[in-house]
């Protein structure tokens, strides 16, 4: 006789931290060993959403290194970085740079030598001739009045932007008896207690300015004798730290090096011994980049080889303890192996708040898949997107976007494909023996529970035995819609009315057993409606016997 075994929606996300034939948790939310391209909510699970081109930098032969942002009341504005120039992309009449050529590649010139084309990016560069596009910037008010963002990248003078233009003025000034050190060797910026600090590239020295000024004489900060295990500072913070019986958090400055050691101080003024002093210095793992960690409430969420290590959470462990307080303890075996493919460096982390969601992404690397680690912000539950090429990443207007390898600069989770390419959803719950681990298990039917924009063409397959091979992903499917051209019916269809949703729920045959079954589903998009494809349930009927399948 055949038997149901029944898998809720899978809001207790992916995870990638235990022995495969340890199932799912009684009493936990459903986990997932395969959670691609969908997002877990708290109380469901949902398709990402497509992306959509933005603006293209340049001619697109430069990748894009940093994307930063202004924002002053009504003037609010986006920037986008190679290596060579900085462009305003807020407005962006073409996302598309092109060019007419050969059929061998050879550039069409007129007869002035002019490429015949066009860029996307034309005439909004507002900086030019740089070295390096790994530009840092903070937004800084001073004591008149001027917001302002400051920047610097380790290379190139530091910028100055006052909401109109870029200078260099105020300029950052070295003290008469610094000979060696210059402005252009100030690779990270951040914001304390009114006061800008310095990370100087490839040492252990910070530096600083008075109180209120975005620019003026620097003074130096040396922590070569606070680390103990050398490397050199990577990047600063301001950390809100509970102060106990007194209420309400203080604020600490905080400084990462790239061995992993957090050198913590509290006070105002460094220059002063009775304003300035050091709370404690903490291992946290090597850090994996300079951009790999979030803000999340007062506390500092760093990217390291440890984990996703709240600072709160390290100041209370030693670094060998330290694992299963990471954010990412869920996900812990795939963030190794990440970091082990991949390289500790050049890692990204962003808060998308609008959308709940925490970004990771690793570096892409060649013959590597794009990935993003992906987390819901409220529960903590983890999912993977994949098919993003993500350089660098920055939320403007509450929209997501994320630089390319290619000098593109793209919006995330808009529409239903990935710039016109279908992208595939996939999800497999984690195995089970149905509470009988002896007996063989044969698979009748299997049925997902999805509502979805269209009737779905679902690829299906049951997995064995811990094997997590994916068939190859389904045809895109077909979405029809009343804000599609021609679709519309006059007099009856409302225009700007969302599409109703259709609950896919058929039984399908599904041959196959084992010890151990799990039910796999896929989906792919590619059109321009999307999905929006949302797990409700799975159910798969079985029969038990002695006897191998």
């Amino acid at each position: 006789m055949s038997q149901p075994k029944r898998y809720t929606s899978p809001i207790g996300g992916w995870v990638a931290n235990r022995n495969v034939a340890q199932a799912q948790a009684p009493g936990l939310p459903q986990a997932a060993a395969i959670l691609d391209n969908f997002f877990p909510y708290a109380s469901t699970v949902i398709m990402r959403r497509g992306s959509e081109l933005h603006a293209t930098l340049g001619d697109g032969s430069q990748s894009v290194r940093s994307l930063f942002k202004y924002v002053s009341g009504g003037n609010q504005r986006l920037f986008g970085a190679t290596d060579t120039q900085v462009f305003d992309i807020t407005l962006v009449q073409s996302p598309y740079s092109w060019r007419i050529g050969t059929s061998t590649d050879d550039d069409i010139k007129t007869d002035q030598n002019d490429l015949l084309g066009e860029l996307s990016t034309k005439g909004l560069d507002v900086l030019n001739n740089q070295k390096n596009g790994d530009w840092s910037v903070v937004q800084f008010a001073t004591a008149g009045g001027g917001i302002f963002l400051r920047g610097v990248n380790g290379e190139d003078k530091p910028f100055v932007y006052d909401g109109n233009a870029f200078s260099s003025d105020p300029a950052l000034t070295m003290p008469a008896t610094e000979t060696v050190v210059t402005p252009e060797d100030m690779s990270f910026v951040w914001a304390y207690k009114n006061r800008l600090f310095f990370v100087e590239g490839d040492s252990l020295n910070a530096w600083y300015l008075p109180v209120d000024q975005i620019g003026g004489e620097l003074k130096k900060f040396p922590l070569g004798g606070i680390f103990n295990e050398g490397g050199s500072l990577l990047f600063g913070a301001f950390w809100s730290l509970d102060s106990g019986s007194s209420g309400g958090l203080s604020e600490q400055c905080v400084f990462v090096s790239t061995e992993g050691e957090v050198a913590v101080f509290q006070g105002a003024n460094p220059s002063d011994a009775n304003d300035w002093s050091k709370v404690g210095v903490y291992r946290i793992g090597k850090p994996l980049g300079k951009n790999a960690c979030i803000r999340a409430g007062g506390d500092i969420i760093i990217a390291t080889t440890t984990g996703f290590v709240p600072l709160s959470q390290a100041i209370q462990r030693d670094v060998a303890a330290l694992s299963p307080a990471t954010v990412s303890y869920p996900i812990e075996d795939a963030w190794n192996e990440a970091c082990l493919l991949r390289g500790n460096a050049g890692w990204h982390a962003m808060l998308w708040a609008e959308r709940q969601m925490v970004i990771v992404t690793p570096p892409h690397l060649n013959g590597s898949s794009p990935v993003m680690f992906v987390a819901n912000a409220l529960t903590g539950k983890w999912c993977r997107f994949t098919g993003w090429t993500s350089n660098c990443m920055e939320v403007f207007q509450g929209q997501l976007y994320f630089g390319s390898l290619e000098g593109e600069v793209i919006k995330a989770n808009i529409g239903g494909s990935d710039k016109g390419n279908t992208y595939t959803a996939a999800y497999l719950p984690l195995f089970e023996d149905y509470g009988q681990p002896a007996l063989m298990k044969l698979a009748k039917l299997v049925r997902f529970t999805i509502r979805a924009s269209a009737q779905l063409n679902m690829e299906v397959k049951l997995h064995a035995e811990y094997d997590k091979e994916l068939p190859p992903a389904p045809n895109s499917t077909a979405v029809t819609s009343t804000q599609e051209w021609g679709t519309a019916i006059w007099g009856a269809s409302t225009w700007g009315a969302a599409s109703q949703a259709i609950l896919n729920n058929e039984w399908q045959a599904i041959g196959g057993g084992g010890y151990v079954l799990g039910p796999s589903c896929q989906v792919t998009s590619g059109y321009i409606v999307p999905l929006d494809a949302e797990i409700m349930s799975t159910d798969l009927t079985f029969e038990m016997t002695d006897v191998p399948a």
